[in-house]
């Protein structure tokens, strides 16, 4: 999800769009308006019912990033439910994008990351990974350590791995070594642990 920056309001401001006025917007033809009525919605309460259904079939990046940007403000529970839906997507660009947006989502995302590391489907759980790989909280490099200590899928280790890269100490190296020994035949995975350890 890139970062949007919102334009700076002339001098002289025209009243501000209502809420319904901007939420009629986003179902305009033309994506300038609906990324613009996105980021209109920042602060309202309109904002999370409104957008929260038009993520999934809005098919511009721009307006989605914009929707996605005003929504992860909100940081709510009902927000983080409904992002980690789509890390599950069969749209690479909604997987990445909502995994961005979560990961900017330190008070309500880390209830549901227990959860998330232990979904059936080990693509989301890769998508887990790259939330933590960001999200500002203190559980997040416990929870990537534990993902390389017990999860059963090669490429949810690596993940994992990738994700802890930037904070690695001499103390993960064990924890490292051990997870090509759990995996002898993942080429990739043991490049990933040379690559940080040597």
């Amino acid at each position: 999800m890139g970062l949007v920056r919102r334009d700076q309001q002339p001098a002289a401001e025209k009243a501000a769009p209502s809420a319904a006025s901007l939420v009629e917007q986003l179902d305009d033809p033309d994506p300038d308006v609906r990324r613009e009525a996105a980021l209109g919605l920042d602060g309202s309460a309109e904002a999370v019912p409104a957008l929260i259904p038009r993520v999934a079939g809005e098919t511009d990046p721009a307006v989605r990033d914009a929707m996605l940007t005003t929504l992860a403000a909100h940081d709510t529970d009902e927000v983080a439910e409904a992002l980690a839906v789509h890390l599950a997507s069969d749209e690479a660009s909604l997987r990445t994008s909502a995994a961005e947006a979560l990961a900017t989502m330190p008070g309500s995302v880390p209830a549901i990351i227990p959860r998330l590391v232990q979904d059936p489907d080990h693509d989301v759980r890769v998508m887990t990974a790259m939330v933590l790989a960001d999200l500002p909280h203190p559980g997040a490099l416990t929870w990537l350590a534990d993902m390389i200590r017990a999860d059963p899928h090669p490429n949810v280790v690596t993940a994992a791995i990738d994700a802890l890269l930037p904070s690695i100490t001499p103390e993960h190296t064990e924890l490292l070594r051990d997870a090509v020994h759990r995996f002898p035949d993942d080429p990739f995975l043991r490049f990933t642990v040379e690559a940080a350890v040597g």
